[in-house]
């Protein structure tokens, strides 16, 4: 079995509360990604990386960021990346990361992008599904930018947010970049 890349770029999954006070009521602590496969217990034949790009809430997230983040994903030696990241701007990542990748010519990488609305520390989290579904379908899906939110595994350029903020089958076609 490959091993799979697991990046952090931060988000509610890796979201922490404190116990000093200034600027967010938050902050970005270690990959909340361990703890929930010490959770789950995957099968031992999947074999993990972790690496921390950034520790950001995602509104915060800024090119450089995801500069950063294409550099390490078309730098590593691994084809399965799971990218874990903050949902407000997580589409936005994975269309800029889908582009860069097209540019450079890398198109081997399977990349998917998964994240939590509530912190994986939460009793209540979506954490443990949505990482369990980005592990089952970075090993399953094509060559790609993938996002794995809700229950679904769906391009990048395929899904979008609803008005309730669940990530959803896209509607309507987005052009294409170059």
């Amino acid at each position: 079995m490959e091993e799979i890349l697991i990046l952090q770029m931060g988000g509610t999954i890796d979201k922490d509360y404190p116990r000093t006070r200034g600027g967010y009521a938050f902050e970005v602590g270690e990959p909340a990604v361990r703890r929930v496969l010490a959770r789950l217990r995957p099968a031992r034949s999947i074999i993990t990386k972790y690496d921390t790009v950034c520790r950001k809430d995602s509104l915060d997230i800024t090119d450089d960021d995801r500069e950063a983040l294409v550099e390490r994903v078309s730098g590593a030696a691994q084809s399965k990346v799971v990218v874990t990241h903050g949902t407000d701007s997580l589409l936005q990542t994975s269309t800029f990361l889908a582009n860069s990748l097209r540019q450079l010519g890398l198109s081997t990488k399977t990349v998917v992008f998964t994240g939590a609305h509530t912190p994986e520390k939460f009793r209540d989290t979506d954490a443990d599904f949505n990482v369990g579904v980005a592990l089952g379908g970075v090993q399953a899906a094509a060559p790609g930018v993938w996002v794995a939110m809700n229950g679904i595994l769906l391009p990048w350029d395929r899904v979008e947010r609803d008005d309730t903020g669940q990530f959803v089958p896209r509607r309507r076609q987005l052009p294409v970049t170059v």
